[in-house]
């Protein structure tokens, strides 16, 4: 984690569906190597209050699966 560390900001990615509706993906707190995976689903640009939110384990798998949950979520 430390040699990833400055790479790990709130905005690693974020897709836009076509309808405007949003999955995003961050690291919270931002460049810190105890910080947390955060995946987000959002509609109608409303960030208070998200349709779906999770807090993955640091793996590819776990990251898959909340992003596939993520779109489900905006179905």
């Amino acid at each position: 984690m430390d040699t990833l560390v400055d790479d790990l900001g709130e905005d690693l990615l974020q897709i836009t569906c076509a309808n405007g509706d949003i999955v995003d993906v961050g690291w919270y707190p931002a460049w810190n190597a105890q910080g947390r995976l955060r995946v987000v689903a959002v509609r109608g640009q409303d960030w208070e209050a998200p349709v779906f939110s999770a807090q993955p384990d640091k793996d590819p798998q776990a990251l898959l699966q909340a992003l596939r949950a993520a779109l489900a979520s905006l179905g």
